[in-house]
């Protein structure tokens, strides 16, 4: 009878022993308790500052100007901006052009040669002969096809200069889309790196207890499923976040901003009547009204063509043949007129017109497109927000409910592992969840923008076209 007190003690003392092996363990995870996500503290390197004499720290990079340099850089080194700028470029080289049909038209000609002329078998003129004319010609009056036709040039400028806007504000997009899904990765990767320190924690505690109890070896495996889960999340965090990052340096190049605070512009909403507001008169729209009147200039110019059309034109040409001196001149109008073409007039203005009638339906649908897409992208960045300071409410009661399970498995025998593990994992994928519910907003807030005046003219107005 005497040996059952002795096993009772024994069993008490390896139960104690466990439980403070477990808390030694588990208190220096103490940190990791919290739910906000800490910086982790830089490793001293060689050549570093001596104690005492601090260095002082960098003010953070400025969140706005971070977006600005990501939208410089991606415009200046995006092919398809350039390729659409010389586009626009060549289209005022082509009003020019149109222009220049006003101006009297100067043309010189030489001939250098032999040759002859008869008249009734009987030679004429024979010999080496050359000649040099002058001729200048202009319109007096087209009909107004002229000024019809640069219109159209015009029109037709001013939708390149749109569409090389459009192309800028895509490309910009992407840039924006790219450093936010790289911060969305990296925060992730930060959540499953805790996560992953506090499993680890739980194997050490657990391994102490292995130790001395042997029947809770399943517990220790269990323990160590999930870390090795949770290094897998991490690492697949990291991969996505590492290729968020090379796309980003593909759009920018290798001047990468730090990416702190690079949000915070982002998460006001705008408001979704301004926004409809701008659509009306945002570069895609601008560019499909331009098309639109620039068909209508051209079906114009092709009317102004099939009436007269009246022009001067004056000569002198001077030569010699043989051993003669030749020369002539004439001044006058000339009036053109076509009678039959083969309707072929009749339908270019028609495809013009239909052209015209085209882009005006593509300029509705785009705007009923946009306004639906507007209030879509207004619902997705209002109601993630709204997510996202929810799950602050639930993070806090997540926190209170993981230390009290923890406590109730260490100190009282209550729970079971599982339920630590539980609670542990809930808390963890609450964060994953807030961390996602924020940057869909920063997102969706990217895109609210993106389709009013633009991201281009919120961050650099002066490359808005005029």
């Amino acid at each position: 009878m005497s040996k059952i007190p002795s096993m009772k003690s024994a069993l008490c003392v390896a139960v104690l022993m466990a439980q403070a092996t477990m808390m030694s363990a588990w208190a220096r995870c103490a940190d990791d308790l919290n739910g906000e996500v800490r910086a982790e503290k830089p490793t001293a390197k060689a050549g570093a500052r001596p104690a005492g004499r601090p260095e002082q720290e960098a003010p953070p990079p400025d969140p706005m100007s971070q977006l600005q340099t990501i939208a410089r850089e991606a415009e200046r080194r995006s092919a398809s901006v350039g390729a659409a700028r010389l586009l626009a470029e060549a289209a005022e080289y082509d009003v020019a052009e149109t222009k220049a049909g006003r101006w009297p038209q100067v043309f010189v000609s030489g001939n250098l040669g032999s040759g002859g002329s008869k008249q009734d078998n009987v030679t004429v003129s024979s010999g080496n002969q050359s000649s040099l004319s002058l001729n200048v010609s202009a319109p007096l009056w087209d009909n107004g096809r002229i000024s019809r036709l640069t219109d159209w040039r015009n029109q037709l400028a001013g939708s390149a200069k749109f569409g090389a806007a459009v192309t800028t504000e895509q490309v910009v997009l992407e840039a924006v889309g790219a450093a936010l899904e790289r911060n969305r990765y990296r925060l992730q990767a930060q959540v499953y790196q805790q996560y992953m320190r506090k499993m680890s924690c739980l194997v050490e505690a657990l391994e102490g207890i292995v130790a001395e109890d042997k029947g809770r070896m399943s517990e220790l495996v269990q323990a160590r499923k999930t870390q090795q889960q949770t290094e897998l999340q991490r690492d697949q965090a990291l991969a996505q976040s590492r290729q968020s990052e090379i796309r980003l340096r593909k759009l920018i190049g290798d001047q990468v901003p730090p990416g702190d605070g690079i949000t915070i512009p982002l998460a006001t909403v705008p408001e979704i009547g301004e926004i409809n507001r701008q659509i009306e008169y945002g570069n895609d729209a601008q560019q499909l009204r331009a098309q639109a009147e620039a068909q209508d200039s051209y079906a114009k110019a092709v009317v102004a063509g099939q009436g007269p059309q009246f022009g001067w034109n004056m000569g002198k040409t001077e030569g010699k043949l043989g051993n003669s001196n030749v020369s002539s001149w004439h001044a006058g109008v000339t009036v053109t007129y076509s009678l039959f073409n083969g309707f072929s007039d009749e339908a270019a203005s028609k495809a013009a017109n239909k052209r015209a009638e085209a882009s005006r339906q593509q300029l509705q649908d785009l705007l009923n497109t946009k306004f639906s897409r507007t209030a879509e992208m207004y619902d997705v960045a209002t109601s993630a927000f709204d997510r996202a300071k929810r799950y602050v409410d639930v993070l806090r009661d997540s926190e209170r409910v993981r230390n009290y399970t923890f406590q109730q498995w260490s100190q009282l025998g209550r729970r079971s592992l599982f339920d630590v593990m539980s609670s542990e994992s809930d808390h963890f994928n609450l964060r994953i969840a807030y961390v996602n519910a924020l940057h869909d907003g920063y997102l969706a807030s990217a895109q609210l923008r993106s389709m009013g005046a633009g991201l281009t003219a919120w961050l650099t107005p002066e490359a808005v076209p005029r």
